[in-house]
This record gives C-alpha cells, structure tokens and sequence, in this order.
C-alpha cells in the first residue's frame, strides 16, 4: 500500500499523518487511527498501529494514521489527553473530505492512550460508525464514556495487560451495549512485543463485517 504524507490543521499548526486513499472500485470506508502515550514514545509507527494499518487496508479501508501534538512533525505541545481530543476531531474532519465519497462510514482505532482520547470523540461523531479499542488502560482511565453507544465496538487486550486486568474488563464488557465483540489474546501483554500480527485477523473479522 503506498501512503500520501499530509499534514492538516488543528488550531494554528499543522499535524502530521500518512493518508492511504483505498485504489479498489468497492472501497468500505475509512479508518483513523490513534496511536499510544507520546510520552512514553508513542507515535503514528509504532507496531499495533501498523499491523491494524494493514489489516485495514486488506480489508478494503483508506487509512489515517497521524502523530498527535508535539509527536514527530506535528505541532504544539502535548496537551494532557484534552488537546489529543481535538487532533481526533481534526483527523476525523480531514480522512472525511478526502474520501471519494462522503457517504462511506468511517472507523476509529486507537490503541491504549488513543482509546482513551479518540474513542470519545467518534462516538459523538455521526460519521463514525463503529470503533475499535485495543488494549483500553482501565486501571488508569475511565471508560464509562463508552457505555450507552450502540454502535459496532470490537475490543482486544492481551491477557497479560496489568493495565487491563482480565477481572474489570469482564465488568466492565459486560455492561457495554450491543453490537459488540471481545478478543482476549493469549500471553500477551499491553506492549504486543513481537506479537502485533495476533491482531490481524481479530481486526480483519471486524473490518469484515458489514457497516
């Protein structure tokens, strides 16, 4: 797949994201993804954020993937979650006016701290219609936001994620709303190290379905 390097506003600066317009006559839509913590070295490369990148466009998506404030070429400064949330608005504004069609739905991805900052702001967004959360920190945020929403949710964490314990996830799944679907993936930890590939075909299955 070849990525467009872009840069759209936010503010007064500019951000930084790889655009993948889908080439395929029969494109599904598109997906934003939100990559980890930037201070602790989270950026639009890391490996979750690549493996779902891929597993999105097999499935026929354009993608946006994109640094957050003060992250690689975007600007500003970190802005403590709060001012990530605009970047999200920003990402979504911008992956919709380059579809080929503005009817497309669009998807939200974020993985750790990107769930925590996108997730709320698609599920206010119309545009969206489905998000996926890997490896939400529930020890450490509140997702409450997420009860209520009654569209598509895929959530995926590793059994090992101390941030994520299987115990609060189970409660806290349980009360989520329908659709919805849950992976637990065996051995693995928050970091994914050496196996982000065991997404794919959770992700895939999820981009599979119909939207």
């Amino acid at each position: 797949m070849k990525e467009e390097k872009v840069f759209f506003p936010y503010g007064g600066v500019q951000l930084e994201g790889l655009l993948n317009i889908h080439e395929a006559l029969s494109v599904k839509g598109g997906v934003i993804l939100c990559h980890p913590h930037p201070q602790y070295g989270g950026d639009m490369h890391n490996r979750v954020i690549t493996t779902a990148l891929g597993s999105a466009h097999q499935e026929g998506f354009s993608t946006l993937r994109f640094n957050f404030r003060g992250v690689g070429s975007s600007g500003g400064s970190y802005g403590e979650g709060i001012g990530e949330m605009e970047d999200v608005r920003a990402a979504i504004e911008f992956l919709h006016s380059r579809q080929k069609d503005s009817n497309l739905p669009l998807i939200l991805l974020g993985y750790s701290f990107g769930a925590c900052t996108g997730i709320p702001v698609a599920i206010k967004d119309e545009r969206i219609k489905g998000v996926v959360a890997i490896s939400p920190p529930l020890d450490i945020y509140d997702f409450n936001f997420m009860k209520g929403y009654k569209k598509k949710k895929l959530i995926v964490v590793g059994d090992q994620d101390i941030w994520c314990p299987s115990s609060r996830l189970e409660e806290w799944y349980q009360q989520l709303d329908e659709p919805k679907s849950l992976t637990l993936i065996q051995g693995v930890d928050h970091f994914y190290s050496y196996q982000a590939n065991l997404l794919t075909q959770p992700l895939r299955n999820f981009f599979n379905s119909e939207f």
